[in-house]
């Protein structure tokens, strides 16, 4: 005879911790205006790139910390120019900034950038995700 258990079932507790991520857009497109016969710099705007991350399960209370990691950039010419705040769950602050060779040099080629968020609950647990995101002298 086996015995009888009632209630929760046995083994189950929260699920585990997870993260998801969406973003606007994998590439992002940086004008390069009119072209500057000695060179010079442009500029990503704040807002441009827009990663926003979502996690579930865990304790239900949640901190985020996003990384941002150069993954390729043949030409040299892509560089951060501003990390922005890298503790909220969208990380929308990023600026780059492509500098331009002196004419007739031909644009950089694109750049990509692996964006990581940390999740992190109450109990210490964490869950990462990464997100690529290209960028395009245009």
């Amino acid at each position: 005879m086996f015995p009888i258990v009632s209630g929760v079932a046995m083994g189950q507790g929260p699920a585990a911790l997870s993260i998801s991520l969406n973003e606007t857009s994998a590439d992002l497109v940086i004008p390069m205006g009119p072209a500057l016969p000695g060179g010079g710099n442009v500029d990503s705007g704040g807002g441009e790139i827009d990663v926003t991350a979502t996690a579930a399960g865990g304790d239900g209370s949640y901190t985020f910390a996003w990384t941002v990691a150069e993954t390729d950039d043949s030409s040299n010419a892509i560089s951060i120019l501003a990390a922005g705040t890298q503790n909220a769950a969208q990380y929308n602050s990023l600026t780059l900034r492509i500098a331009i060779a002196a004419l007739p040099a031909a644009p950089p080629n694109p750049g990509t950038y692996t964006l990581t968020c940390t999740v992190t609950d109450g109990n210490s647990d964490t869950a990462t995700a990464d997100d690529v995101i290209t960028v395009i002298p245009g």
